[in-house]
């Protein structure tokens, strides 16, 4: 066993590098905490669309005040995600974050998603507030009361802004400038990172968080890469966005495109929108053309991102331990890659917080299975979007049909398609899924894909069924529309609902 690590060093700023100095040093505050960014390196700044997960990890994990970061980072809400997708026949179908679908309601003997089989319309509160474009708020005599389970959309610039000052706030030292030599003991660790002003930073465990580049635990330690490209067919985006000060959508838009998909994230003065498609069916070109004809709102300012879907085999090695984009990274149709960061922070904060601050072989190995398995999982769950969308009829979508691979998620699919949404189905899925048995029934019950399960309800399942519709719906009406419920917890005057922080 090593000694006790007492410096740590973080290889590049964004959205990685800071979330990963805030969670070390409130972990580990027996550590120095050194983050080296370059301010001349651009980071992909684009909205973020998150999972539930990352809000958990922001305020309960980290502590951050909600009134707070509310105020500095003005995000929006997201409930879940409108898929423009699957059945032909259906305008769309919604992937709510509340999780009902697994739930069981008194007097019906099975979980919710099988009478979502016959009738899934305003059947969660998330999703009737969806359709509705209504805010997870009700304005009451007392005050504003907020469901705080929610997701977040939020603009990365401003993100990453608070979380440098966060970092900073905890103890972290920020050192700008560019790392351009990287020194290996004889072990193959890193020793010191030397920049391009001379100065040599040492630490006893490096943090990758240089993005796609991944200095060190690709280019220094030479980590082999493991491509998911015979799984997931997109590798490019187009991005643009427009002013506005119209209705504000609580949920991300995933709206089916003739070579992929596009993405729409409301902010509650701007919208962003990003194309992702494959290079494989269309040039850059069409791909814009096909995005402005769909968003004519949109400026001439549109950019393109290349990007591969895949992960390296380990991301902690020696003493090297990749997050993000240094590790990998998956398509953005989930909204994965922050809760990846997250999971990732966590993982190894409490796998040295278990071992005194010292790295353990076996305790790296153990670390590295539970990463690659989240990431395949990862993978697996969009490759399930991609085989049953049947929305268009184009040369991809067939391609994706019959060729997108569903990995360990192929079992799942045949189990569905003989008992529907079991929850014995529940024994597949990796327990440590971040979409667990409610993602996976969403997906394969939205979709419509074909089960030998009962659909139809019988007459008195019926009535329990729309007498719990109606309550979902009254309850859904009393809620706040978006913008003025945003306008409410962004001024510096607003007080948090009791029981939030």
């Amino acid at each position: 066993m090593k000694d006790r690590i007492q410096n740590i060093v973080i290889v590049g700023g964004g959205s990685a590098g800071f979330l990963a100095a805030v969670a070390f040093q409130l972990r580990l505050p027996h550590a120095k905490v050194t983050v080296v960014h370059a301010p001349n390196i651009p980071v992909i700044g684009v909205g973020e669309s998150t999972t539930r997960g990352v809000a958990v990890f922001l305020h309960d994990d980290l502590r951050f005040d909600r009134a707070e970061f509310f105020r500095e980072v003005q995000p929006s809400w997201k409930l879940g995600l409108r898929l423009e997708w699957g059945d032909p026949r259906d305008t769309h179908f919604n992937y709510p974050f509340d999780r009902f679908i697994d739930t069981q309601l008194n007097g019906l003997e099975k979980l919710a998603a099988f009478y979502c089989l016959s009738d899934c319309t305003d059947a969660s509160l998330y999703s009737a507030l969806m359709d509705r474009k209504k805010a997870p708020c009700v304005d009451r005599a007392g005050g504003m009361a907020i469901d705080d389970r929610t997701a977040y959309h939020i603009k990365n610039e401003l993100f990453i802004a608070y979380l440098r000052r966060k970092s900073e706030q905890q103890g972290a030292k920020l050192v700008e400038g560019e790392v351009v030599d990287v020194q290996c003991d004889d072990d193959g660790d890193v020793a010191s990172l030397r920049l391009a002003d001379g100065r040599e930073i040492t630490g006893d465990l490096f943090l990758d968080c240089s993005g796609f580049r991944s200095l060190l635990l690709n280019k220094t330690r030479g980590e082999k890469y493991v491509s998911y490209s015979d799984a997931l067919f997109c590798d490019a985006a187009v991005i643009g966005s427009w002013d506005r000060d119209d209705e504000v959508l609580p949920y991300t838009t995933i709206e089916t495109m003739n070579h992929g998909w596009c993405w729409r994230i409301d902010f509650i003065d701007v919208v962003t929108r990003g194309y992702v498609y494959s290079s494989a069916f269309c040039s850059d070109d069409e791909a814009m053309r096909e995005m402005k004809q769909k968003n004519p709102q949109l400026g001439d300012d549109l950019r393109v991102i290349k990007f591969p879907s895949g992960r390296y085999e380990n991301y902690w090695v020696g003493n090297v331990v990749g997050i993000g984009n240094a590790s990998g990274f998956i398509e953005p149709l989930e909204a994965t890659a922050l809760h990846l960061i997250i999971e990732q922070c966590r993982f190894v904060t409490e796998a040295l917080v278990d071992s005194d601050g010292r790295i353990v072989p076996a305790m790296q190995q153990v670390e590295n299975q539970r990463f690659r398995a989240m990431w395949d999982d990862v993978r697996d769950f969009l490759a399930l979007h991609y085989r049953f969308n049947r929305k268009l009829d184009t040369p991809f979508w067939r391609h994706c049909q019959e060729h997108s691979k569903l990995g360990k998620a192929e079992e799942l699919v045949e189990y569905f398609r003989l008992a529907g949404p079991s929850a014995l189905s529940k024994k597949m899925i990796d327990p440590n899924s971040m979409f667990g048995y409610s993602g996976y029934m969403t997906m394969l019950v939205g979709q419509r894909v074909a089960t030998e399960a009962r659909s139809e309800m019988t007459s008195a399942e019926r009535q329990i069924w729309d007498r719990f519709l109606t309550a979902v719906r009254h309850n859904a009406e009393m809620a706040m529309p978006m913008r003025p419920a945003l306008q409410q917890v962004y001024d510096p005057n607003f007080t948090w609902p009791k029981g939030g922080r």
